[in-house]
């Protein structure tokens, strides 16, 4: 409770000093006049018109009426759906399965440090990658977002490889969380470089509104993306937990351990779905050198985050240029 009323009064005073610091520009101040040169004595004038600015696309008819829209809705939606698993997820990997592989240095504190990590490389995104994109443009740096894709299909296998070489994990575990932290950096770009691609597909004059709408794939991945992942790993997890309860040799230790028969499959998913049956109790009955599968419950999680990815990419290549003056003289 100390904690949140801290924070809520450090997100207010901040917003507070913000909105104080906030003002309209003076009255005779000129955009146009300052960015062309005329105003500030620069030698190289602006492209960047006047004209410019008033047009665009209608936010109706763009929804309605082409193509780019939900390709590019399909790409915020792919990319923000396989972020949004990763996010949830990778802070769960280094806990279940690296602080399995390497004790000595994935701690408590580590994976605070990399929970912390995480966040900076998101708002490195934010800001960096939406600079890039002013050389770059705004389709190639979507492009560029899709390395997420092997860097996330990948990370499985790196935990595979790392459980089978325990003794030299570290350098597996730096790709891991170098990996994870460059892929959210890509996360937190996707939003920053959308409001300037909408621009120079559909014009500048209903940016805003189209943008709200558009938004509605960051909403809708909110909601696909953890969802997902909790039912893709619960699933995992059941397998798994089925699997180690027929390796099961001595059926009346089972039944000592968790009251119920080792033939009662109702009995045993009800137990499993309330936590009783879980992993790490059934690897203390099961034979010795049974491999614990907790390393391999992140597998579909993390392909299929993959392959939502890769849609987006497929989405956002075929993105073609509207000519914007021309599509508007036709609507007249």
């Amino acid at each position: 409770a100390k904690a949140l009323a801290f924070l809520g009064a450090l997100y207010g005073t901040i917003g507070l000093i913000g909105a104080r610091l906030m003002k309209l520009p003076h009255p005779e101040w000129d955009f146009f006049r300052d960015i062309s040169g005329e105003h500030n004595g620069s030698a190289n004038p602006s492209d960047c018109k006047e004209s410019d600015l008033n047009v665009g696309l209608p936010a109706k008819f763009v929804t309605t009426n082409t193509t780019q829209f939900p390709l590019l809705w399909l790409s915020v939606f792919g990319n923000a759906t396989g972020g949004l698993a990763l996010l949830s997820s990778s802070k769960l990997m280094m806990m279940d399965i690296w602080a399995g592989i390497a004790p000595d240095i994935v701690t408590s504190s580590f994976t605070t440090g990399y929970v912390s990590s995480l966040g900076i490389g998101m708002a490195v995104g934010r800001f960096g990658w939406s600079a890039l994109s002013d050389r770059l443009g705004r389709q190639n740096t979507y492009a560029l977002f899709g390395l997420a894709m092997p860097i996330v299909g990948m990370a499985p296998a790196l935990c595979h490889a790392a459980v089978e070489s325990a003794d030299d994990s570290s350098a597996m575990l730096a790709l891991f969380y170098g990996g994870s932290v460059l892929s959210i950096s890509f996360y937190g770009g996707i939003f920053s470089v959308l409001p300037a691609y909408i621009a120079d597909l559909f014009g500048q004059k209903h940016t805003g509104s189209i943008h709200g709408k558009a938004l509605t794939a960051w909403a809708a991945s909110a909601v696909a993306g953890p969802m997902g992942l909790s039912y893709l790993r619960s699933q995992s997890e059941s397998a798994a937990l089925a699997n180690l309860v027929e390796t099961i040799d001595d059926e009346s230790t089972f039944e000592q351990a968790f009251g119920c028969s080792i033939n009662d499959s109702d009995a045993i998913q009800t137990l499993i779905d309330a936590k009783t049956i879980t992993i790490s109790r059934c690897l203390e009955l099961v034979p010795d050198g049974t491999s614990d599968p907790t390393p391999f419950l992140y597998d579909s999680t993390c392909h299929v985050a993959a392959g939502m990815m890769g849609v987006a990419a497929l989405a956002n290549f075929a993105i073609r240029p509207l000519d914007v003056k021309k599509v508007l003289g036709e609507m007249k």
